[in-house]
């Protein structure tokens, strides 16, 4: 669970640690305070886009940590073991820090990082619901992965995809052999032809022989030349290597008597080991030079046959060799090609296998349906819609896809005697509101992360209906741990901590996030449910609110 996060030049913040606690945990605060501070603070940790905004005004950057805790036994131990992340301390600690060129760097546990690992862990971590999610209901695909996710039919799903995935392949492969047959024969007989061709030229290393024919060429030149450098080094009465060995001795006289002399004569003695060992290594060199008349007619002929070929197929002498493999590659390819009667009967087959994977992913999403609807219809009629009702329904597709055999909609009516229709079509703003919230806090209850955010999911809402969602939340807490924003008092009464933000006048102004004790609480609930005047009337509302959390608990 998320245990802490330290704000520092984030937006508003100019510095703020604030401790998160496990259950149900709310945070409000009035229009233009800063609300939104503590989640766009964890989604940096998270690896979400930032932005030069979130630098405070003046600072040339912002820092922002969140450490979260973790079981040993959960996916996201899994993960930070893969990752050679993991410590003893048991955290996990994400750090972000954002500069005001635009630029941000991440860390994990206090190693560098990229952004897609910092996703990668967040999605572990946290599940983030927001009030725009309402109109994901009115994608087409929405209701078919609502109800793969709320009945765990991940696999079946992927186990369709990729068998559909390898049934198109097989299709296509058998097409490009139908294709390429009347071709076939006549490429592979051109590129054995070239191969033959090349066969022998490759087998000689064209850079060798063109260095070896550069050589001979300049035979005379580079005797000449090495013959007078070990003249002047050993062989003239005033060499060089005597000349060094002189000077050596009257360095090596005064060594002693300075450090810095001292360390001049062992460069000299050094650079005097490194001459007397050229100088071998060039007189071994002339010694075995030799002018071969017979040998250079050899490599120009052999050099000859390269350009003429590299000519012949436009490349360059040296890339030859690479051309020969891709050749042979292309032949063997076209020999191990399959007729296109077997890959006929492997697409057969793959279809088959398809469609077997695809019936049994229809019926299990046939069974689940019902229920699960049922289950949205009784969640859905606690928000103030007491006719409601929610039904599944699937059309066959004209063309088996990806995604199985059917279209999946998720038909509803709010009004008793009228037929479902899909939700797009009828469902009014507030409805689709209510139906998001419930829909949200059902997936919510099977997800793996320990964290959830709510991201004032509860808009357009109010009185006894927020009341409620105020309880979904408050016993989906006891499991998970909860962060909500919320306008609604009903919703905040529910919190297990509530955390207030409040903006400061400050110059330049800035924000900071207090947690609320029980009486701070009430005063709270009374300003969100009667305004900036807080009288008696509105005090003891707040206190009714806050009473019914514990007559529920």
């Amino acid at each position: 669970m998320l245990t802490h996060l330290n704000l520092l030049n984030f937006a508003l913040a100019d510095h703020l640690a604030i401790d998160i606690e496990q259950g149900f945990n709310v945070l409000t605060g009035e229009t233009g305070a800063g609300k939104s501070l503590l989640l766009d603070a964890l989604s940096a940790c998270l690896g979400e886009r930032t932005d030069t905004n979130y630098v405070r005004y003046g600072t040339e950057k912002s820092d922002v940590t969140a450490i979260f805790s973790y079981q040993a036994d959960s996916p996201e131990a899994l993960w930070l073991k893969t990752h050679e992340l993991d410590d003893e301390s048991g955290e996990i600690h994400l750090r972000r820090v954002i500069f005001a060129t635009g630029r941000s760097k991440a860390w994990i546990n206090g190693r560098p990082s990229s952004l897609s690992e910092l996703k990668e862990i967040g999605r572990l971590l946290v599940q983030l619901y927001s009030q725009h999610s309402q109109q994901q209901l009115l994608e087409p695909p929405y209701p078919k992965h609502w109800l793969d996710r709320y009945s765990d039919f991940h696999l079946p799903a992927q186990a369709v995809r990729d068998a559909y995935s390898i049934w198109q392949k097989n299709i296509k492969m058998h097409q490009a052999a139908l294709d390429a047959q009347a071709t076939r024969l006549q490429r592979i007989e051109t590129l054995e032809r070239q191969l033959e061709e090349l066969e022998e030229v490759i087998s000689i290393d064209y850079k060798e022989i063109e260095q070896e024919f550069d050589r001979l060429s300049h035979h005379e030149h580079i005797m000449q030349d090495c013959s007078y450098s070990l003249n002047v080094l050993d062989d003239s009465e005033q060499n060089i290597t005597q000349e060094l060995s002189s000077l050596l001795r009257r360095i090596e006289s005064h060594a002693g008597r300075s450090e810095q002399l001292s360390e001049i004569y062992n460069s000299m003695l050094n650079a005097q080991s490194e001459l007397e060992d050229a100088t071998a290594n060039l007189r071994q060199f002339i010694d075995r030079q030799s002018f071969d008349p017979e040998r250079m007619e050899q490599l120009n002929a052999q050099l000859e046959i390269f350009h003429r070929l590299a000519r012949k197929y436009r490349t360059q002498p040296e890339l030859l060799k690479i051309e020969f493999d891709e050749w042979q590659q292309e032949l063997q390819k076209l020999h191990q090609l399959e007729d296109p009667e077997t890959l006929a009967e492997q697409v057969e087959l793959s279809q088959q296998d398809f469609l077997n994977k695809a019936q049994h992913l229809d019926q299990i999403r046939r069974e689940a349906a019902p229920p699960l609807a049922k289950q949205l219809t009784e969640q859905v009629k606690q928000l103030a819609l007491p006719e409601a009702y929610f039904e599944f329904r699937f059309d066959p597709l004209e063309q088996a896809s990806a995604e199985g055999l059917s279209f999946i909609q998720l038909l509803f009516t709010a009004n008793k005697g009228i037929p479902a229709q899909p939700l797009a079509r009828v469902a009014s703003g507030g409805e689709l509101s209510r139906i998001a919230l419930i829909m949200q806090v059902m997936n919510a209850e099977k997800t793996e992360s320990e964290v959830l955010v709510f991201d004032e999911i509860d808009v357009g809402i109010s009185g006894g209906t927020a009341e409620i969602v105020g309880r979904l939340l408050a016993s989906l807490g006891q499991h998970v741990q909860i962060l909500c924003i919320t306008h609604q008092a009903q919703v905040a009464a529910q919190s297990d901590q509530h955390l207030l933000v409040k903006k400061l006048q400050t110059d330049p102004a800035s924000s900071t996030i207090i947690e609320l004790e029980e009486e701070q609480l009430v005063l709270e609930l009374a300003r969100m449910t009667g305004g900036v005047e807080i009288n008696e009337t509105t005090l003891q509302h707040a206190k009714q609110l806050r009473q019914l959390k514990f007559q529920h608990s």
